[in-house]
């Protein structure tokens, strides 16, 4: 596999690495990722919950259609304001305590979006909803410690975990209608059920090994070693991933939260509304059963490609308009390019730094895509209409081609 770094590079990695920081004798990288496949399926069976129904259900507790998407877009958001606060505190006490904490606040979102269900109080759901950005900010940091644990097959152990969230993804959605009416008041079960997935990752994440923290807590002499940003982020691997990041976060995030509510207005059903979103959470995790076999052979730069390419796709339906099939297939090929995208762009991502760095990184990152989504997902709620879907999925086709292309120019340098 070809990477961007430089021979310089290469020796200030070399010389920033310490024991400890990367996967050792007391870290064993593929039991870890394995470790960590329970806790990516609590994460994709609660947020599938949200992913499902939040829009149907905002439909019904906003005040107007305009601010049906509003609970939703908020998650992005609240992950945007909490992914620094997230990356210091894994720098201080590690990633499995991190974990450990961060379902806590599934469980809390969980509770309040039953109440606001239940009470029909629009601003109490949102606040619910938000905290499921919490809980997805410090979620975000699984690939990042599957992919520091196994520095030689980063990649694989990225778009394995990113597949573990399969079955979840195929029993989400279900559940989520499937208990529906379970409550007096509709879809209160459902949220209850988020609350239950946040307990259950929590005490599954506190069996994870201790050395799992040891990962992400860098000496004090390490800690200030390495290069400095401004070297970092003149990387062309690092500037690709991100872009193809950006990419992913921005287009899923859009037409996820805006593709329930357009549906209905296009004339869907509420149910058929709810089975684009099983098509797009089994589009988002299916192609990891595959890309975790192929990656390390076709290379990251490639796959994320690949995605950029099959997000073209995504929006070429969308502009296709009404048409059911138009509409299943722009949901489904969304997700399938979304995993694309991301599991290349993480990749290259996590190449392009040595431990001690980081910090210098990983947040930055984490923002960048995070804020694109938060743009995304904020305009859904004025592109949730026939017409709006169209020019949305223009939107797509335009960006995906200015990302591919660049991907496709690039021409990665052998590492000495």
């Amino acid at each position: 596999m070809t990477t961007n770094t430089t021979p310089a590079d290469d020796a200030a990695i070399s010389a920033t690495a310490e024991p400890g920081s990367t996967a050792g004798p007391a870290l064993d990288g593929p039991r870890l990722v394995r470790a960590l496949l329970p806790a990516q399926t609590f994460l994709v069976l609660g947020s599938s919950v949200d992913l499902t129904l939040t829009g149907i259900v905002g439909v019904h507790l906003a005040p107007t259609r305009e601010l049906a998407t509003l609970p939703f877009s908020l998650i992005p958001v609240a992950t945007m304001a909490t992914t620094f606060g997230v990356s210091r505190l894994i720098g201080r006490v590690g990633y499995r305590r991190t974990f450990v904490l961060a379902p806590l606040a599934a469980v809390a979102a969980g509770l309040l979006s039953a109440a606001g269900v239940q009470w029909h109080a629009f601003w109490l759901f949102c606040v619910g909803t938000a905290l499921v950005g919490v809980y997805g900010a410090g979620a975000a940091y699984y690939g990042y410690a599957a992919a520091e644990a196994n520095p030689a097959t980063r990649a694989r152990a990225v778009t394995t975990l990113l597949a573990g969230g399969l079955v979840a993804a195929l029993l989400g959605p279900f559940l989520a209608t499937a208990v529906k009416g379970v409550t007096g008041t509709p879809y209160v079960a459902s949220y209850l059920m988020v609350a239950a997935f946040g307990v259950a990752a929590t005490a599954w994440n506190a069996r994870l090994p201790r050395a799992l923290d040891g990962l992400a807590v860098p000496s004090r002499t390490a800690a200030r070693a390495g290069r400095p940003g401004r070297v970092l982020w003149r990387q062309q691997s690092l500037l690709l991933g991100t872009a193809a990041r950006v990419l992913a976060g921005v287009s899923m995030t859009a037409m996820m939260t805006a593709g329930p509510v357009a549906g209905m207005a296009m004339g869907h059903s509420e149910g058929a509304a709810a089975f684009s979103v099983q098509l797009h959470m089994v589009g988002m995790f299916a192609p990891g059963l595959l890309v975790a076999r192929w990656i390390g052979r076709i290379g990251e730069r490639r796959v994320a490609l690949l995605g950029a390419g099959v997000l073209v796709v995504a929006g070429w339906a969308a502009t296709m308009g009404s048409p059911t099939w138009a509409f299943l297939l722009a949901m489904t090929a969304v997700g399938v390019g979304w995993n694309l995208a991301s599991s290349g762009g993480s990749a290259m991502v996590v190449g392009s730094y040595a431990p001690a760095e980081r910090g210098r990184v990983q947040p930055f990152v984490e923002l960048a895509a995070t804020v694109c989504q938060v743009v995304g997902s904020l305009s859904a709620g004025i592109l949730a209409t026939v017409h709006g879907w169209s020019r949305l999925g223009a939107g797509v086709v335009v960006l995906s081609v200015l990302v591919g292309g660049a991907l496709a120019r690039a021409r990665p340098r052998s590492a000495a």
